[in-house]
């Protein structure tokens, strides 16, 4: 991707340094396809509906291989960016490890995002396709792609519910030859991605570029200090849209190999419900997301099923929020902080659920970034799949 800065110096130095994993997304995800096929990977709620699918990683590595067989009849090829707008679904789980399989630049965008911001970041990101609900929480999401997508010529639309030409699940039913992207991938470890837009809370959304392994170094680095193994169960209510979402929900799930389970919306009684039921033990989300959990009305009942670990970041937590974790819910509670760039960069000292947190924060194994972002000229035209921000020189190094 044009602009982005990584030479083989750097490369050179955070090999010796040993936090970059030299590894992709797929390479987990064949591993397990292997190792254990039938085993759950994915748990996927759409509350609105009541509806549940559950994915064996045969079943996700199937989906993945028909994801990336329709991104490329759509044009999409190496470097190109596939930009998707999605609530936590498995639709999004396939298509990032099918950007993957296909070399191509993930580009997730919040569901929240309206015309004025997604105008903005597809203008900038120049996706070869857009994916998007045709309509979500009330919200015509198809009108909107088509509209954009009228400004933006070049840019596919696929919709999750459409109809026709723009079905994405019609276009995830058409068969690939035997083997096409059942394993393997063109994207190497070093090249980009991901490309994540900021809040813009204080300027003009910044697009952030992150390879493979910037990302997975800052997983692996942070399941290590959170003791998080093979015996975890992720419930990840945060948007897989946010990077919270994406590095500790997707990725720190196929790294891991444990099953992952998403849900839309955020209903505080349903997580509870769901977290029990599938016996979920660690959660990352904003601290709102915990006071509503500690709040709830659970009459006797103290424990949340099997959950043990609460990482929350985005805001400071309240003491009484904490004590309530540990004194309701049983629940450990981990303070982090984070940007877009970097991940989280600083973690509480490994907290338990039987005493007080240190308030004092320790520095992440992958906490060092000298991130920069500067703005580089276009070199190709809209339809090219070039982005015009180049962002990472992080290390998230010792």
């Amino acid at each position: 991707m044009d602009g982005f800065l990584l030479d083989e110096a750097r490369i050179r130095r955070e090999r010796e340094r040993g936090i970059w994993p030299q590894r992709v997304a797929t390479d987990y995800l064949d591993r397990w396809v292997a190792q254990k096929p039938e085993a759950t990977a994915l748990v996927s709620w759409r509350l609105e509906e009541e509806r549940e699918t559950r994915l064996s990683y045969r079943e996700l590595a199937q989906r993945v291989a028909l994801a990336a067989g329709a991104l490329e009849r759509a044009g999409v090829q190496r470097g190109d960016v596939v930009s998707f707008q999605l609530p936590s679904w498995w639709e999004f789980v396939a298509l990032y490890l099918a950007t993957v399989r296909l070399g191509a630049v993930a580009n997730p965008l919040m569901p929240i995002f309206r015309q004025r911001e997604l105008a903005f970041m597809l203008r900038q990101a120049a996706p070869r396709v857009f994916v998007a609900p045709a309509r979500f929480r009330g919200f015509e999401h198809g009108a909107l792609a088509h509209s954009l997508a009228a400004q933006l010529p070049g840019m596919r639309v696929l919709l999750a519910g459409g109809e026709g030409a723009h079905s994405l699940e019609a276009a995830l039913a058409a068969p690939c030859a035997d083997g096409v992207f059942a394993r393997g991938a063109r994207l190497a470890p070093n090249d980009v991605t991901q490309l994540l837009y900021t809040s813009g809370t204080t300027g003009e959304p910044k697009g952030v570029l992150n390879t493979s392994n910037t990302l997975l170094g800052a997983v692996i680095s942070f399941a290590q200090r959170m003791q998080l193994g093979e015996a975890d169960v992720i419930f990840m209510p945060s948007p897989l849209a946010h990077q919270l979402g994406f590095a500790y929900g997707l990725l720190l799930s196929q790294v891991l190999g444990v099953p992952l389970v998403l849900t839309d919306l955020w209903r505080p009684a349903r997580a509870a419900q769901l977290i029990e039921a599938h016996g979920a033990t660690f959660a990352f989300a904003a601290t709102p997301f915990l006071a509503d959990l500690t709040a709830l009305e659970r009459g006797a009942q103290r424990k949340l099923g099997k959950m043990r670990l609460f990482a929350s970041s985005g805001a400071p937590i309240p003491p009484a929020v904490a004590q309530a974790a540990r004194d309701r819910l049983e629940v450990a509670v981990a303070a982090c902080w984070g940007m877009t760039e970097c991940g989280s960069v600083t973690i509480s000292p490994r907290p338990t659920a039987a005493r007080r947190p240190n308030r004092t924060a320790a520095r992440s194994p992958t906490a060092r970034c000298a991130s920069s972002m500067r703005k580089v000229p276009r070199r190709a035209p809209a339809r090219s799949g070039r982005c015009r921000y180049a962002a990472l020189r992080c290390s998230w190094a010792t």
